[in-house]
C-alpha cells in the first residue's frame, strides 16, 4: 500500500481552506443578492398596489367625464334644435327689455357652468392619467431592478457551484491522503508494539532469574512488614458541584426549540417554508410560530426589535451579519446560532461569526 506524504496533506488542506474562504465569500455575496431581490420584489408589489388603486380612480374619472360631457352635448343639441326661434320667442314674449337681458344672461351662465364641469372632470382625468404613466414607468424600472437582482444571484450561484465542485474534489483528495497516512501510522504502531513485546519478554526472563536468588530475602522482608501496625487512612469529601444555571427565557427557548425542528431543511433563495428557506425567510417562519409577524428581509428585521450587545445575547435573539446587512440567524446560546446557512447548504448550527458580525436585536 502506498504511503502518504504528510506534506502533501498539509498542502491539500491549505488549498481546501482557500476554497472554503472563497465559498464563504460567495455565500455572503449571494445572501446580499437574495436580500436585494427580496427588497426589489417587495417594492414592486407596493407599486403594483398603488397602480391598481390609481386605475380605480381613473375609471371613476372617466365615468364622471362621460356623464358631464353627455349632459353638455344634450344641452347644446337642444339649443341647436331651437335655433334662433328660441331667442325670437324670448324677445317677443318679454314684457320688457330687462327680461330679454336676464334670459340671455341666464343662457350664458348655464353654458359656462357646463363648460366648467367638463373642464374640472377633464383636469382630474388628466391628473389620474399622468399618475398612471408615472406608476407604469416606476413598475418598469422596478422590474428591471428585480431582473438585475435575479441575474446577479444566478452569476454568484454559478461561481459558487464551481468552487464547491473544486472543494469536493480537494476534500476527496485529502480523504485519500489521510487514509494512506492512517495506514502508515498503523503499520508503525504495530511494529513498535512488536518490539515492545519482545523487550517485555526479555525483561521478564531476566527478572525471573534474579527473583529466584532473592526469594528467601523477599519472604523475610514481607514477614517483617506484616508485623508492623497499619497506618490509619482518612478520606476527604469531594467538593459539591456548582449550582445549576438560571433557566433561560421561556419565550426565547421556545423560539430555539421550534427552530431546531427544521435542522437540515434545504436553502432556497426567497424561500419561506420547510421545503426551502433563505436566511430571513427562516427567521420569519420560526417567529410566526410564536405569534410574531416579521418581514421577509434581514434589513427590515433588524429594526423590528431592541438592540442588544453581543455580550448580553440570550437564546431567541436575532444576530445580523455584513454591512449592509445581508444575513440573519437565531442565537441559541453558548456562542452558537441556527440559520439557513446559504446556497448549497441547509439549516444548521454554527458558532456566531465574528469577522462579519454586524449587531443583534431582541424581539421580545
Amino acid at each position: 500500500m502506498a504511503s502518504a506524504d504528510p506534506g502533501a496533506i498539509t498542502k491539500a488542506k491549505s488549498e481546501a481552506e482557500v476554497l472554503r474562504d472563497r465559498i464563504d465569500e460567495l455565500s455572503a455575496q449571494l445572501d446580499a443578492a437574495v436580500e436585494d431581490y427580496n427588497y426589489a420584489r417587495a417594492k414592486l408589489a407596493e407599486t403594483k398596489t398603488a397602480m391598481e388603486q390609481n386605475q380605480l380612480e381613473l375609471t371613476k374619472a372617466e365615468a364622471d367625464f362621460e356623464i358631464a360631457n353627455s349632459a353638455l352635448v344634450e344641452r347644446l343639441v337642444t339649443i341647436y334644435k331651437q335655433g334662433n326661434l328660441g331667442i325670437l320667442d324670448a324677445l317677443v314674449g318679454a314684457a320688457s327689455f330687462s327680461d330679454v337681458v336676464n334670459y340671455l344672461d341666464h343662457m350664458e351662465r348655464l353654458s359656462q357652468q357646463d363648460a366648467e364641469i367638463v373642464a374640472q372632470v377633464t383636469g382630474y382625468q388628466d391628473q389620474v392619467e399622468t399618475r398612471k404613466a408615472e406608476l407604469a414607468q416606476q413598475i418598469e424600472d422596478e422590474k428591471i431592478l428585480t431582473a438585475e437582482a435575479e441575474a446577479a444571484q444566478v452569476r454568484v450561484q454559478e461561481q459558487l457551484a464551481a468552487n464547491e465542485k473544486a472543494l469536493a474534489g480537494k476534500e476527496a483528495q485529502i480523504a485519500q491522503l489521510e487514509r494512506e497516512e492512517a495506514a502508515r501510522q498503523a503499520r508503525l504502531a504495530a511494529e513498535a508494539k512488536r518490539k515492545a513485546e519482545e523487550a517485555r519478554k526479555k525483561a521478564e526472563a531476566q527478572a525471573a532469574a534474579a527473583a529466584k536468588a532473592q526469594t528467601d530475602a523477599a519472604a523475610k522482608a514481607q514477614a517483617d512488614a506484616s508485623a508492623k501496625p497499619k497506618p490509619k487512612t482518612t478520606t476527604t469529601q469531594a467538593p459539591k458541584g456548582a449550582s445549576a444555571p438560571v433557566p433561560e427565557s421561556a419565550t426565547g427557548s421556545k423560539v430555539v426549540s421550534i427552530a431546531m425542528q427544521y435542522l437540515g431543511c434545504p436553502y432556497v433563495w426567497a424561500g419561506e417554508s420547510p421545503s426551502g428557506f433563505d436566511c430571513s425567510g427562516f427567521v420569519q417562519y420560526v417567529y410566526k410560530k410564536v405569534g410574531v409577524s416579521l418581514p421577509h428581509s434581514s434589513r427590515m428585521q433588524y429594526s423590528c426589535g431592541q438592540p442588544v450587545s453581543r455580550s448580553n445575547l440570550r437564546p431567541g435573539d436575532l444576530v445580523f451579519f455584513y454591512n449592509p446587512i445581508s444575513h440573519v440567524a437565531i442565537y441559541i446560546g453558548d456562542g452558537q446560532m441556527i440559520h439557513a446557512a446559504g446556497t448549497g447548504k441547509d439549516v444548521r448550527i454554527n458558532a456566531v461569526w465574528t469577522k462579519s458580525y454586524y449587531g443583534a436585536c431582541r424581539i421580545f
